[in-house]
């Protein structure tokens, strides 16, 4: 058997999804690592409740931002204080879509799609 630990999703600008993760969805740094030989510098975000993590790696020699593709995945996240966050969200214009108001997509700076869900 496994379970989950992480996911890792590439972005332009290091410093600016830190800050965006950590505004708009209170995710902070529980670690970071840097890999020189390699070109990457990566810093894991937790909701300090579980140990599932989303992993920021920045490729240290790109300057172009990442192709998504028309099937983008998303990454889904559920939101305790799901009333207050979404209208913080809608408030700051970064809802970009709602299912019959019990869920809604935001995008990071990188246009990685993000599904904010209710408690269950």
């Amino acid at each position: 058997m496994t379970t989950m630990s992480h996911i890792c999703i590439r972005v332009l600008n290091l410093e600016k999804s830190i800050a965006f993760y950590k505004e708009n969805l209170g995710l902070t740094i529980q670690r970071e690592i840097s890999m020189p030989d390699r070109g990457w510098e990566l810093v894991f975000l937790g909701d300090g409740t579980t140990d599932y993590q989303l992993e920021l790696c920045k490729e240290t020699a790109r300057t172009e931002p990442y192709a998504l593709g028309d099937d983008t995945p998303h990454i889904g996240l559920v939101a305790q204080d799901f009333d207050e966050l979404k209208a913080k969200h809608k408030a700051a214009g970064l809802i970009f879509d709602e299912l019959n108001g019990t869920i809604y997509f935001i995008k990071d700076p990188d246009g990685h799609i993000l599904e904010i869900l209710p408690p269950k």
